[in-house]
């Protein structure tokens, strides 16, 4: 990532050129507080020690969320354990120097603040007694890191984990000009080549030079077409085996040991895909010191930077149709492996979802009964709730135990779902915002620092989108989604990564992306012949999906500025009602479960031109009405309910 420096200093010249003086001051002042630091991972690791040394805890949680969101939340889901050991490792660290150094009072001040975030948590069972242990540097827990070599390793450690998270992460066009420039010049050189030996030929033979070149020089323009970019697959399983590492060694999912698999081409044949066995050669070893395990990369196996992360699909058209569903639902890469039901709720559910580790799940149904449960092991109901009203819309935290409740009167509530009660409880009154209005959706960013709902007054034909702070649970602002009269209404919504922009769908078939710092809609995308049911973001946090009312699920990209669906998939017999969830993606972005109509619940693997059905669900004898799914214990569990009150939970063996 060295040319960014150079980029920097091409737009600044760009900027002074074009006389956008403000820009260019706004630039350099921004480039003055980067933390990024222009890439240079050395600069990153020297700015973490030195918060370290400076005593600085507020600075250095800063940091790591910031890259905590900016980059390590695109990863896959399986490898979010290894990310958070070395988060674990890095605040660990922080502890050996303050007692190094006697600052026993920044020891103190370090467990008061952050003992909400790590209790309960195994890795830090032990570490509560640290204020109160006498050289805590010969007790066998922590003895290994107060040594220099744990330091040291841990160091290297994280600045080979960033070094290859940048060399393999997508980057803009602009970045790649000099790469494309030397492969330009290349093709030239080589073409001059070329034509030389065919005019040398050309006089050896006396051919014209219009006549048709011999089969040797076709042959030489056969192997440039063969030519192509070596794939990122040896620099993709580098970083999957050191993360895994990083976090214990075993794998946290059967997705990474996935056979190559057969997918249907356009004309209804099957292809097989052979991968073929690839070696990279790489100098890297691993230091074990203690229970701490790092990795040790030598500068000659760092990878280039892989365009797969990147992968930019043509934008195809292709309908799923029912016979194919049937031909191709039973797939060796998924295995049913048990069914059971749910029948708390005793009429038709209005919301069912999981929480972000998978092992609660939440749902209302129409009589204003509010069930928190576990699949898993067993089935065991952890917390009930009964209101007069009947909850329309469910939100999980990024924290597994909270959750955000709205009801059909504009009652919002924040819930703690182990402890069974509610936190606090936002009831409109003669002069709110929510006044005499139904909650549609809600959804909360990343950073749980707000929430957003859309509340519909169905008696005046009014929606609006509202945005809440989750502690003081205050109203912060209230946004127009733009034209479409007083009646549009946002169905659904979702928060980007860092929580800057709201990608909201709304009844009249159009996407709209908001800037919620100024309230601002960027931009507008139809997509859907009328209202859009369902929308969700991939991990990646670049790709959304769309389920409208035209049963059409639309991929889209993020970054891009065209409107267009990058791919659309019609599912005919799927019929979508108001507040259904009529779909989920899977954490890894290339499953989705879809509930609808006469094609029951279905798995689909998400390729580059559609959907291609893995897995038929047993069905519901009654209309579906919610559907989420989530990754624990090496095992797919997907839950349907239906108007009848029933919850099917599927444990499904993934690939």
């Amino acid at each position: 990532m060295a040319h960014i420096q150079l980029l920097d200093e091409l737009v600044r010249e760009y900027l002074l050129f074009r006389g956008f003086t403000i820009t260019l001051k706004s630039f350099d002042a921004e480039l003055k507080v980067d933390k990024d630091r222009g890439f240079r991972v050395d600069r990153i690791v020297d700015q973490f020690v030195i918060f370290i040394n400076n005593y600085d805890l507020q600075s250095l949680r800063d940091l790591w969320t910031h890259f905590d969101q900016k980059i390590f939340t695109k990863l896959e889901y399986e490898f979010i354990p290894g990310v958070r050991k070395l988060e674990s490792s890095l605040l660990k660290y922080y502890l050996a120097n303050a007692i190094t150094n006697n600052k026993s009072d920044k020891v103190v001040d370090f467990f008061t603040k952050m003992t909400p975030e790590i209790q309960g948590h195994p890795e830090w069972k032990d570490w509560f007694i640290l204020p109160f242990i006498k050289n805590p540097e010969d007790h066998p827990v922590f003895s290994v890191h107060f040594t220099k070599q744990w330091q040291d390793a841990f160091l290297v450690s994280l600045h080979n984990f960033l070094a290859i998270i940048y060399q393999v992460m997508p980057q803009p066009v602009l970045a790649s000009y000099e790469e494309e420039a030397t492969k330009l010049r290349r093709l030239q050189e080589e073409n001059e080549a070329l034509k030389h030996k065919l005019s040398a030929l050309g006089q050896v033979s006396n051919i014209v030079p219009d006549a048709v070149p011999p089969m040797d020089i076709m042959d030489d323009f056969y192997i440039i077409a063969q030519e192509t970019p070596s794939s990122g697959e040896s620099q993709g399983k580098i970083l999957k085996n050191f993360i895994r590492t990083i976090g214990g060694g075993i794998p946290t999912s059967p997705i990474l040991g996935r056979k190559p698999q057969s997918h249907v081409d356009e004309s209804g044949g099957v292809q097989k895909h052979h991968s073929s066995k690839r070696s990279h050669a790489s100098q890297a070893s691993w230091i074990k010191y203690g229970n701490s395990t790092f990795f040790n990369f030598s500068a000659e196996s760092v990878p280039k930077r892989s365009l797969s992360l990147d992968s930019r699909s043509r934008k195809g058209h292709r309908d799923v149709s029912t016979e194919n569903d049937k031909r191709n639902a039973k797939n060796d890469n998924f295995l049913m492996l048990s069914q059971e039901q749910m029948s708390e709720h005793k009429v038709s559910i209005m919301q069912c979802k999981f929480n972000i580790n998978g092992t609660l799940v939440a749902s209302s149904d129409t009589d204003g009964v509010l069930k928190v449960w576990s699949p898993s092991p067993t089935l065991s109901i952890v917390s009930s709730f009964h209101f007069s009203t009947p909850i329309s819309a469910l939100c999980w935290l990024k924290n597994e135990r909270f959750f955000l409740s709205g009801s059909v009167d504009g009652i919002l509530r924040f819930h703690d779902a182990k402890d069974n009660k509610i936190i606090w409880e936002l009831v409109p009154d003669e002069s709110s915002v929510l006044k005499d209005s139904k909650i549609i959706t809600l959804c909360c960013n990343h950073t749980e620092r707000h929430f957003a709902c859309t509340a519909l007054n169905e008696a005046k034909k009014e929606a609006k989108l509202l945005v809440y702070d989750i502690k003081t649970h205050k109203l912060e602002q209230a946004y127009s989604v733009g034209e479409g009269g007083p009646d549009l209404t946002v169905n659904c919504a979702v928060f980007n990564h860092n929580g800057s922009l709201l990608i909201a769908g709304c009844s009249d078939g159009t996407v709209r992306i908001l800037d919620i710092r100024n309230g601002d809609c960027l931009q507008k995308r139809l997509v859907h012949d009328g209202p859009i049911a369902g929308l969700d973001i991939a991990q990646d946090h670049n790709t959304f999906y769309t389920f409208g009312s035209d049963h059409k699920l639309c991929r889209h990209n993020l970054a891009q500025l065209n409107p267009e669906p990058v791919w659309t998939a019609t599912l005919p017999g799927c019929s979508t009602q108001h507040g259904t969830q009529c779909f989920s993606l899977h954490q890894n972005g290339k499953h989705v479960l879809i509930a609808c109509g006469e094609n029951g619940t279905n798995i689909y693997q998400i390729t580059n031109c559609g959907l291609q059905l893995m897995l038929h669900l047993r069905d519901h004898k009654s209309p579906l009405t919610a559907c989420d799914w989530s990754t624990a214990n090496q095992c797919a569990t997907c839950i349907s309910a239906a108007s009848d009150g029933i919850i099917r939970i599927s444990t499904i063996l993934t690939p």
